[in-house]
């Protein structure tokens, strides 16, 4: 499944979609994970990239592999539900009772969810925390909201202050679990600070956004899409270097071209000559044949 065709190539990607991102102090590509290009631009990647302006394709999509969270009745695709899995089960060891709100939610779901929001709140509000069909996480089937237990900050900025909140954004890294939308860059995500929505994008990539000095996934989605455009032009230069040398004429061939011009190489003889000759003498001859 490929995502729309705002993003159909990693070049649009990282010159198109966000051309009004602040550029963050991105790390150097050989600190960035080697990725193909397919993986920016399909559905089914654990990289894709779904915000307010940058829709599923179908917009009804299903993830296939749902599988059910441990302890509750709600789905995520494998990868992710393992790694939510086990953040709880750590969480409530260090004495968080943290737990599942929220997690994989269907296009017809969602598109329920945002009238709901849409006819409490109004538009422009509904469209700030809650996204449209088709644009939402929870249809990846890769992120979670988790909540805490007794807490009266659920789903609220406030649960990114509370120790469970303070937890879960000191190690969902470790689970391969990103903040997706942080405090103080609604511009950038198009969500107001959501402390309790975590966004699976395996470790590796989890790990090199928090080194790479972006701030949102946004931000990391334009680096891997410019280090990925940066390589294959590099690959197609090299390509083109060596296709040069293997047609540029060989040291046989000039020197077959030396002789029929009239210019031999240097002999033993020639050198001879040439020591005894005084510096102010005429050099210009041609060497022995």
């Amino acid at each position: 499944m490929r995502l729309a065709s705002a993003v159909t190539s990693t070049v649009l990607a990282s010159t198109l979609l966000f051309s009004a991102i602040p550029a963050a102090q991105a790390a150097p590509d050989k600190d960035l994970p080697a990725i193909e290009s397919s993986q920016l631009t399909d559905a089914s990647s654990m990289l894709a990239l779904i915000n307010p302006t940058t829709k599923l394709s179908p917009e009804n999509y299903t993830p296939s592999k749902l599988v059910n969270v441990a302890g509750t009745g709600m789905q995520l695709r494998s990868e992710a539900a393992k790694a939510v899995e086990q953040l709880i089960t750590d969480a409530r060891a260090a004495g968080h009772s943290i737990h599942l709100l929220s997690a994989y939610r269907s296009y017809e779901r969602q598109a329920a969810l945002f009238n709901q929001y849409q006819t409490k709140y109004g538009t422009a509000y509904a469209e700030r925390i809650s996204a449209r069909p088709g644009t939402s996480e929870h249809q990846l089937g890769l992120a979670a909201d988790l909540g805490y237990t007794n807490s009266q900050a659920e789903l609220k900025s406030a649960f990114g202050q509370t120790p469970a909140g303070i937890w879960i954004a000191k190690h969902a890294v470790e689970y391969g679990l990103i903040i997706r939308y942080p405090d103080g860059k609604e511009e950038i995500t198009g969500y107001k600070y959501e402390p309790w929505h975590v966004r699976y994008t395996g470790k590796e990539h989890a790990k090199a956004l928090a080194q790479s000095g972006a701030e949102t996934f946004e931000e990391y989605f334009t680096m891997l899409g410019e280090a990925s455009a940066s390589k294959k032009v590099k690959a197609t230069a090299v390509a083109e270097d060596e296709e040069q040398d293997s047609s540029a004429p060989t040291d046989t061939d000039s020197s077959e071209e030396s002789k029929k011009s009239g210019y031999g190489v240097m002999k033993d003889d020639d050198l001879l000559v040439l020591r005894f000759l005084p510096p102010y003498r005429d050099w210009g001859f041609g060497f022995s044949e």
